[in-house]
């Protein structure tokens, strides 16, 4: 009876290791998706917000940020780079126009980011970027609701 016991030992220790694994497995988040803040402001009658989709390449991973205060920013591609503990941090080419050389240092979790970005040194207020679809992928029905050139939607 004793000379089972060893057996036994081990075969639930490697169980216990089988289910560490895949729980660790499962706890990973995910780092590809849309990302977005976008909101319509109706008082001002305008965008405001983040949006940021990241996508796997051959070399890491990249991102298309737009970014909204009042008019919109053109589509800035950056490079993502994924840290320890979910944060990521990416740098805005300097070649963008009003933005460009401006930084952002977050957090991934299954609900969206939490970061902030830096523009000449200062840091702005704490941005939270929601998981899901893209603001632009929402149908704009409603005869009231203006696009970003201003005229209305369908």
């Amino acid at each position: 009876m004793t000379s089972r016991f060893p057996g036994i030992v081990l075969a639930m220790l490697g169980c216990l290791l089988a289910l560490a694994t895949s729980a660790h497995a499962k706890s990973e988040i995910w780092l590809t998706g849309t990302f977005s803040s976008l909101r319509f402001n109706t008082e001002g009658r305008d965008l405001r917000g983040v949006e940021l989709k990241i996508v796997p390449t051959r070399t890491g991973y990249q991102g298309a940020l737009q970014i909204a205060e009042g008019g919109l920013s053109e589509i800035m591609v950056v490079d993502v780079q994924l840290r320890r503990n979910n944060t990521i941090r990416f740098n805005i080419p300097v070649s963008y126009p009003f933005y460009g050389g401006g930084t952002f240092e977050g957090r991934v979790d299954s609900k969206g980011i939490t970061g902030d970005f830096t523009f000449v040194g200062v840091t702005g207020n704490p941005e939270r970027l929601v998981r899901g679809r893209s603001y632009w992928d929402t149908p704009r029905r409603s005869p009231d609701t203006v696009d970003p050139r201003g005229t209305k939607g369908k």
